[in-house]
């Protein structure tokens, strides 16, 4: 029996090391692995393939304390891993097997780090007062062309990220729309809104003191005729919209409305619980048709940045007023007239476009673009020499200003 016994034992053993070179379950070893297109959250693993047929992969994802992350299988030599985070070591074990049931030991674990996130840049182009009513609109009408105010800016503006000016005048449903020459109680034909939207406008204050023009109803009718448009408002309430992954914050206020310290520092402290990464005053404010900065306006753009804004943007004076650097953060108490039928002087025909550039969160650029108004109304960008009076007004020296 003792014979028998012996003998089994080694024909068992024979059995067993001929299923293993017959093609059962087998271990094959990765050793060369390799990683391409490293990112700051995804990479591609490779690796070459051992001798063998009917070969099938798997691979381990792990920490740098050995916790596994993520397990895959895969019949092809290559497998993309995504959803990593940004400068961080990660270890891959790969092995080839024959059979979703065997056992043994792993292929020796190689690493590779992903990179810093790159930044997002984000561009947003601001302007001062729109006011689409009056001399504006026969002179539009006039033209058959009712975007005709934003012909010659309407490219510069729909190519950033955000577009932001002050409309400063209702659109009222049914007309007739026309005002007298020295009227100013303003109502605007809702097809000038043909211009905002050739010019790519993605937001618009409405606080300001022609928005009730047109009555509760006008306003009513503005702030609903606008959003079927496609075209976002600030007026009692901020707006929030992500831009790149970031959420951009409006708050907006006017003088005659809504310009209290009190409301504004709970408004700023809503948008921050609500995971606002940049926030933006627009203010309409200020002594008309002077360059003076009043006790009011910088009060309250302070109070701003003091309590977590990242810029101030002011208008209703209807000249180019001067920038403020506050704090780290600027302040832009009037960019003066856009588009308005105020030709009776020549600081009212001049505005300030401004366009600002965040790297993440941050401005890391602002670009000053004059502009005068010309005839039928309709704005111009004015170059260096030209525009030297409003880089003056806004008291810069330049056209770009870089920002560490």
């Amino acid at each position: 029996m003792k014979k028998y016994g012996r003998a089994l034992i080694v024909v068992s053993i024979f059995m067993l090391m001929s299923l293993r070179t017959d093609g059962a379950p087998t271990i094959k070893k990765i050793r060369d692995v390799s990683f391409t297109d490293i990112t700051h959250d995804q990479v591609t693993v490779q690796w070459t393939p051992p001798a063998g047929s009917n070969l099938r992969y798997r691979v381990w994802l792990k920490d740098t304390s050995g916790n596994t992350l993520a397990k895959r299988r895969t019949q092809q030599t290559s497998i993309v891993l995504t959803h990593l985070y940004p400068e961080t070591k990660y270890y891959i074990k790969v092995r080839a097997v024959r059979s979703s049931h065997v056992t043994g030991k792993w292929s020796i674990a190689q690493s590779f780090t992903t990179v810093a996130k790159p930044p997002v840049m984000t561009t947003a182009i601001f302007a001062g007062d729109v006011m689409l009513s009056r001399h504006v609109a026969r002179a539009t009408e006039s033209t058959g062309n009712m975007a005709a105010p934003f012909a010659n800016i309407a490219d510069e503006f729909k190519q950033n990220d955000l577009a932001f000016i002050n409309l400063e005048a209702p659109f009222k449903e049914y007309g007739p729309w026309d005002v007298p020459d020295e009227a100013m109680t303003f109502k605007v034909n809702p097809r000038m809104l043909e211009g905002l939207q050739l010019a790519g406008i993605d937001l618009v204050s409405l606080a300001n003191n022609h928005i009730y023009n047109a009555g509760q109803a006008g306003v009513d009718y503005t702030k609903q005729y606008l959003v079927d448009s496609g075209i976002a408002y600030c007026l009692e309430h901020w707006d929030i919209r992500e831009v790149n992954g970031l959420q951009f914050a409006f708050l907006c206020y006017s003088y005659d409305l809504n310009l209290d310290t009190n409301k504004l520092i709970a408004d700023i402290q809503e948008v921050q619980d609500q995971g606002a990464d940049v926030i933006i005053v627009s203010m309409h404010n200020g002594a008309e048709y002077t360059e003076t900065i009043s006790s009011s306006q910088s009060n309250f753009a302070h109070t701003a940045i003091d309590y977590g804004a990242d810029l101030v943007i002011g208008h209703h004076p209807h000249v180019v007023q001067r920038m403020e650097e506050y704090q780290g953060k600027y302040i832009f108490y009037s960019l003066g007239n856009l588009i308005f039928d105020q030709d009776w002087s020549w600081p009212t025909q001049l505005g300030a476009v401004v366009k600002v550039t965040w790297e993440d969160d941050q401005v890391k650029k602002i670009e000053f673009k004059p502009i005068k108004i010309d005839a039928d109304f309709q704005p111009r960008f004015m170059d260096f020499e030209e525009g030297k009076e409003v880089l003056g007004r806004l008291q810069v020296s330049n056209y770009e200003l870089m920002v560490d």
